[in-house]
């Protein structure tokens, strides 16, 4: 089996980089090892409202709720709202992601890339040194597929970027342990994505109530893997569901546990190889999202290859105008983000406190950091020292 480009992982950066591919003209096969594609899901659900602008996706058959921003509740209850543009990349829809990831490999196939089901990359092939396709396992049967460029879409557990000598070892600090319920006979606000902070509530991390219609919700929390022990995330989870009475009452219809890269991406280009999505920690270290950045960088990184297929030439050098674009579209907000992370694991809840207290009557409508962080400093003149590294982040 002979292929310009194989892509490891169905997910969405896997299928919007296979498609782009595609649509340059290059031929295209993904593997999956899992035997339906989005299943099963392993996500809070909820994606930024830019992704219409992108006109990847067809129809609304993916769309559960459309919201109108997020509230950010403090330890101490006290309320921050902002507007859905202003969120990131966690408000806007809270989506069905099985079908939201179907319909991006539906679009993929329609570009003229193929799809392989149960089929598990087990090394990568290599001719001479050098990168030339995958070893993988469909059911009982074990064989080669040779193509010029392997592109690692295969989630935070990224085995293909460790294959081609990427350090892509994440410490506990760089990872959220999640767990959550989608909950059904609820009473929760509609028209807003929740969020709970709080070192009793969720140490590193955050609680999330994700609305998906008129009685049901997503309700996840995310620990940070230093702070946390087996079994915490779903202990906490359940202690802050059994402490709010709108919930409480709920019946869960699904639960799900997994992992959430909140690290710096790592290096996404070497000779026939390119990473994209969770494998090249393109997430937000600080809300742990990545749909709307799976579905940017898949874009740039099809259209990339599709232009090295053109031109038969797959080293480095070709290929690193994807590293330089995903850089230039939202490179300098993954490594604010990462300050904004690691600024806040030293915040106690008195801290947050200050913080949600600052900036409650604040015109998010208008929102930027230098301004925020006035804005900050202004109320509480003692947080100055804290927000320093924050400042010089969002200077550059």
């Amino acid at each position: 089996m002979e292929y310009d480009v194989v892509v490891v992982g169905s997910g969405p950066a896997g299928s919007v980089t296979a498609r782009f591919a595609a649509e340059s003209g290059a031929k295209v096969l993904i593997v999956e090892r899992r035997a339906e594609v989005g299943v099963p899901v392993l996500c809070g659900e909820g994606v930024s409202q830019r992704i219409d602008k992108w006109n990847m996706l067809e129809g609304k058959r993916w769309i559960a709720n459309k919201v109108d921003g997020a509230r950010i509740f403090s330890p101490n209850g006290t309320m921050v709202k902002i507007s859905a543009e202003m969120a990131g990349n966690e408000t806007g829809y809270v989506i069905y992601r099985d079908i939201f990831d179907q319909d991006l490999a539906r679009s993929a196939v329609k570009a003229g890339a193929k799809l392989m089901l149960k089929t598990e990359a087990k090394a990568l092939l290599k001719e001479k040194g050098k990168i030339a396709g995958v070893k993988v396992k469909q059911l009982d049967d074990e064989f080669e597929i040779k193509a010029d460029v392997v592109v690692g879409a295969d989630g935070v557990e990224s085995k293909v970027g460790k294959w081609a000598g990427i350090n892509t070892t994440l410490k506990p600090y760089d990872l959220e342990s999640c767990a959550q319920y989608t909950l059904t006979n609820v009473d929760c606000n509609e028209n807003c994505c929740d969020f709970y902070l709080g070192n009793k509530i969720a140490p590193g991390g955050y609680v999330w109530v994700f609305p998906k219609g008129k009685d049901s919700a997503n309700v996840g929390i995310g620990v940070l893997a230093s702070l946390s022990e087996k079994g915490l995330a779903l202990k906490l989870l359940d202690k802050f569901i059994a402490g709010h009475p709108e919930l409480k009452k709920g019946e869960p219809v699904r639960l799900i546990a997994g992992a959430a890269p909140v690290a710096e991406p790592v290096e996404t280009v070497k000779d026939n190889l390119v990473l994209v999505g969770d494998a090249a920690r393109h997430v937000d270290p600080i809300t742990g999202g990545g749909l709307t950045t799976s579905l940017e960088g898949g874009k740039i990184a099809g259209e990339t290859i599709g232009m090295a297929v053109k031109e038969q030439k797959f080293n480095k050098e070709t290929l690193s105008p994807y590293e330089a674009d995903w850089k230039k579209a939202f490179g300098k907000k993954l490594h604010r983000n990462y300050v904004v992370k690691e600024i806040m694991l030293d915040f106690d809840d008195k801290t947050l406190n200050m913080l949600a207290d600052s900036v409650k009557d604040y015109n998010f409508e208008e929102f930027h950091t230098i301004t925020l962080i006035k804005a900050l400093v202004f109320k509480h003149p003692t947080l100055l020292k804290k927000l320093a590294p924050l400042i010089k982040a969002a200077a550059v």
